[in-house]
């Protein structure tokens, strides 16, 4: 099983390094990252369902991580265990917590060069950076972490898409002015991410991982289950997530119930999720779907949120 966590490091205040107008600045944490299936606009309806009360919280498929930020926002986690799979996505969220400076310097280097260009000189510089992929081309940690970010603000949809072989390969997204650096928004992150643990593994570490860290609760946002044959983004890692493991997911989900951990999972409305889940609460929330380019097929869509709320556990 492949499980990697970051190095350890002193506590410190992501302040210090950061300048003076940063500090001064820095709001309510939020996702710094475009995220297909982000839950940002959805927390309204998915907070009814969270357990009261302070939590040590854990986040599977960090992705964008919307919920985290909100929580931490809100002054709710004692502490916080975030994982995924993802190379970038974990080293990307690292680097935010580590070394905020860095990446931002490194950001308003590609943003005053990507910038500095007409429409084909823009083109240009974003499929040369997409072209650079960081096992065939020798970079740092926050100069991955950058390319992440430079590509996930610059391309179609704001869409991390990988194909098989993990390459990146969403096209460019032609925006007049993106916000590539966006120096308040991760120094708002950084100083958030300062209580969490982050972690590079997938979902079926999480029995042993709870018990590690004490845990009370964690939250799951898988790659969704396709609602059709057509349905076919569930995935920004390449490789996908398949009906096994989903499958598997709910094996996990039975495995976390018995060790008396709290959850809330989310995924899509059909037939396939609705019998997977059938032995936990399913409740019905609405999204409205963006991702898709054409616009007689965007609009207010179904998913559910499944939790294990019962008697014993308290909620």
């Amino acid at each position: 099983m492949h499980l990697a966590a970051a190095p350890h490091r002193e506590p410190r205040d992501p302040a210090v390094s950061l300048d003076n107008h940063l500090v001064r600045s820095v709001r309510a944490p939020a996702p710094f990252m475009k995220w297909a299936g982000g839950k940002a606009r959805l927390i309204p309806q998915i907070e009814p369902y969270l357990p009261a009360g302070p939590l040590r919280y854990g986040e599977a498929f960090l992705g964008g991580g919307a919920l985290f930020f909100h929580l931490a926002g809100e002054g709710r986690l004692e502490s916080a265990l975030l994982t995924d799979l993802s190379t970038d996505v974990y080293n990307t969220h690292r680097c935010v917590r580590d070394e905020p400076a860095e990446l931002i310097a490194q950001l308003r280097t590609y943003e005053s060069e990507y910038l500095a260009g007409d429409a084909d000189e823009r083109a240009a510089y974003f499929y040369w950076m997409r072209s650079r992929h960081p096992a065939e081309t020798p970079m740092s940690d926050v100069e991955r972490a950058a390319r992440m970010l430079f590509l996930n603000r610059t391309c179609f949809n704001g869409l991390w898409r990988e194909n098989s072989k993990g390459h990146f390969n969403a096209p460019h997204g032609r925006y007049a002015q993106p916000n590539i650096a966006q120096a308040e928004r991760i120094a708002a992150a950084s100083q958030a991410l300062q209580q969490a643990t982050l972690v590079q593994t997938d979902f079926r570490a999480w029995p042993q991982l709870v018990a590690e860290h004490g845990l009370d609760f964690v939250y799951l946002d898988p790659p969704y289950q396709p609602v059709s044959a057509t349905s076919s983004f569930n995935a920004y890692s390449g490789g996908g997530f398949s009906a096994r493991a989903q499958r598997e997911l709910n094996d996990v989900l039975g495995e976390l119930d018995a060790l008396g951990v709290r959850w809330v999972l989310s995924n899509s409305d059909c037939a396939f999720t609705r019998e997977l889940y059938q032995q936990w609460n399913i409740h019905t929330i609405y999204a409205a779907r963006q991702v898709n380019s054409k616009a007689d097929r965007r609009g207010d869509v179904a998913e559910v949120v499944v939790t294990n709320r019962r008697p014993g556990l308290r909620w």
